[in-house]
């Protein structure tokens, strides 16, 4: 373990009246500041508990988000159980690996694990574009799983809306997943999810090997013109998500343009689901859709009868067809167009369209909490306004309902069931996901392992500016190369603990400067709050179950802020001619692959037949339709093939001016 230092303890008591006294704006006068506690200090376990509390607060909303996100009902489309587990094994492999960066641990060789400072890592953001994209990808492809229907396939989908929402039922949930034209199951989130993992576990070497490298050579080979463009355009792309959720969800979100119709068959008294029993109308079942066989697998989806044996009766079949507006009466037309949008199922048991009001509003009382707490809050709720924004959303949620029209039922936004029927306890590996590799995220992946390489240096920076410890010279050297191994060897770890990637949280360094406290007791407390978080399951569920559209209101504040890291990043660049260049061909095809992602993702490619070229194919895409992957691609490409030019610098114009000056007077007069 790093060499200890002498503990010394503080004379003068924490000062607990301007950590937790509310601000009034321009009448708060009172500029005293707090007492700082050093890195080494030795601090009351009871100021610890407290200061590690908060320093919690402030990662829970960041650490959950990726894995709640991934988990979805229209990613991965995992079941509730599964959701919520990946949210606990989030919470718990934090805890467990940021106490591998606190703690620091001495190698041979002179070279270190950890930081020393209290570095609390979680699932990056950086790796959300790409999982999401790879999932995605991975659904729409087949597996070596053979089947004849949907049943056959032995890892179904979720349900994603409806009674059986959450739940997994082959033959019932899990529509369209057996490709009847091949013979083989598309597949699953669990095996998607799985291959993502496994080839994170591939390429997280790469940070692992440029550890070793002295920082110095790091930011040349990427300096901020580059890793500002990268930074920037995650945010830009993670907004938009953000704003989806907000709507009310992404799925009705990027199909808010179609109309869809949903025809239920009639439920009879009885077990009627044997093959061939229930007597459908669906032009659907058997996998056709009159009159236009498969060709309309793609536009029509069947779910078959199902059997609820407490009420003893079979709930009829379903199927539920698009409808575009450019083919007037083409089956299944619908005379009521405005009763056939596309709704947003994952806000508890009130289904509405894209955008309504009532999405918008919840989403907008997380935005306005969170200026709240930034005007009149003390500094303890300035550092947590990230939960308490969240909590408050979800209580304005829980007690609000809808009505629809002509009916006197209460709808609610948030229901108790997933509460209910989660267990008390739950730990790591409790539910696994098949690892395997999926080549085609390779490049992208390796991309977001440099990105979080460079982030990490600038991480650590601010956190030991913010702890008062120095940022240059042979200790500051190895907490860098301890910070990059650790956050190498934590993501790792954390794939084989089944959750995506972990790296250094950069909220730790505004936790620190505001909250004053650097301790490492406050650091390990910190750590234990995160590992007691994700063991208690009901507090998995409880996340779970908040409505999409308040997590919206939520995301997109925490997304945008990687937007404005971005452009701090950026202003620190010469914009020389051939910077200048560089930033806007690489922020004008990211931003604009941002906004119409439809550009590289409808007909770039002809599909072909041959893996190889397939493999190839599916590469390009998956680069393009990632706005930083192709962005930062460019401004990598472009840093090292164009070359250096020497310009006037704004500070030496000057210089100049006065004869300038000089010699415009002299014209004049002449």
């Amino acid at each position: 373990i790093s060499p200890q230092v002498v503990m010394v303890e503080r004379k003068d008591p924490f000062d607990w009246s301007w950590m937790c006294m509310p601000r009034v704006p321009c009448l708060s006068n009172d500029k005293r500041a707090p007492p700082f506690f050093h890195i080494n200090e030795m601090l009351s376990w009871g100021l610890a508990v407290v200061m590690g509390l908060q320093h919690c607060l402030a990662m829970v909303g960041g650490i959950i988000t990726v894995p709640l996100l991934i988990a979805g009902p229209f990613d991965a489309r995992f079941s509730a159980t599964e959701q919520e587990y990946l949210i606990a094994a989030g919470l718990i492999v934090s805890g467990l690996l940021s106490l591998v960066q606190i703690t620091q641990f001495r190698l041979p060789g002179g070279y270190m694990l950890g930081t020393g400072l209290i570095s609390v890592v979680g699932s990056s953001f950086t790796f959300l574009p790409i999982a999401r994209t790879a999932i995605a990808f991975m659904m729409r492809e087949d597996s070596g799983e053979m089947c004849s229907s949907d049943a056959d396939c032995s890892m179904p989908w979720a349900a994603q809306f409806g009674p059986l929402a959450g739940q997994k039922i082959a033959g019932t949930t899990n529509a369209g997943q057996c490709n009847l034209d091949t013979g083989f199951c598309k597949y699953s989130g669990q095996q998607a999810y799985g291959a993502f993992l496994g080839t994170c576990l591939v390429c997280v070497w790469l940070e692992v090997i440029l550890s070793f490298c002295p920082p110095k050579l790091l930011k040349r080979a990427f300096p901020p013109m580059v890793t500002g463009v990268c930074v920037m355009l995650i945010g830009v792309a993670l907004t938009g998500t953000g704003l989806k959720y907000w709507g009310g969800g992404a799925f009705c979100a990027d199909n808010s343009y179609k109309r869809m119709r949903v025809t239920v068959g009639e439920s009879y008294e009885g077990d009627w689901t044997a093959p061939g029993l229930y007597p459908t109308t669906s032009p659907c079942a058997g996998g056709n859709c009159a009159p236009f066989g498969r060709a309309l697998s793609g536009v029509c989806s069947y779910s078959g009868p199902s059997y609820d044996a407490a009420k003893n009766m079979t709930m009829g079949d379903r199927t539920t067809c698009e409808q575009f507006n450019s083919l007037p009466g083409v089956f299944p037309a619908n005379t009521d167009p405005a009763m056939s949008y596309t709704k947003c199922t994952s806000n508890g048991q009130v289904v509405l369209p894209f955008g309504s009001p009532e999405y918008i509003g919840l989403g907008f009382s997380v935005f306005v909490m969170l200026i709240l707490i930034e005007v009149f809050g003390s500094p303890f709720m300035r550092n947590c306004e990230i939960i308490i924004a969240l909590v408050f959303g979800y209580f304005v949620a829980g007690v609000s309902s809808y009505t629809p029209p002509g009916s006197d039922d209460k709808l609610w936004y948030v229901t108790p069931n997933r509460i209910d029927n989660a267990p008390s306890i739950t730990f790591l590996w409790v539910h696994t996901f098949p690892i395997s590799f999926y080549a085609p995220a390779v490049i992208p992946l390796l991309i977001c392992f440099i990105v979080t390489t460079i982030e990490t240096v600038g991480d650590i920076t601010a956190s030991a500016e913010a702890s008062r410890v120095p940022t240059h010279g042979a200790v500051f050297d190895g907490r860098v190369q301890g910070g990059l191994l650790a956050d190498g060897i934590n993501s790792f770890l954390a794939c084989l603990a089944t959750t995506p990637p972990n790296t250094t949280f950069s909220q730790n360094n505004g936790v620190i400067a505001l909250s004053r406290c650097a301790n490492k007791r406050a650091g390990y407390c910190c750590c234990a709050f995160l590992i007691l978080f994700g063991i208690l399951a009901k507090l998995s569920a409880v996340i779970a179950s908040i409505p999409e559209c308040v997590l919206g209101g939520l995301t997109t504040f925490l997304f945008v802020n990687i937007v404005v890291g971005g452009v701090r990043i950026l202003s620190r660049v010469n914009y020389s001619g051939r910077n200048r260049f560089i930033v806007a061909v690489a922020l004008g095809l990211g931003i604009g692959n941002a906004i119409v992602p439809q550009w590289s993702a409808n007909a770039l490619f002809t599909p072909s037949t041959d893996s190889f070229t397939k493999l190839g194919q599916d590469t390009v895409v998956i680069i393009l339709q990632t706005p930083y992957c192709i962005g930062t691609l460019l401004a990598l490409i472009l840093h090292t093939i164009l070359p250096d030019e020497d310009e006037v610098l704004e500070e030496d114009l000057s210089i100049l001016e006065p004869k300038r000056e000089l010699e415009y007077e002299d014209t004049v007069i002449k």
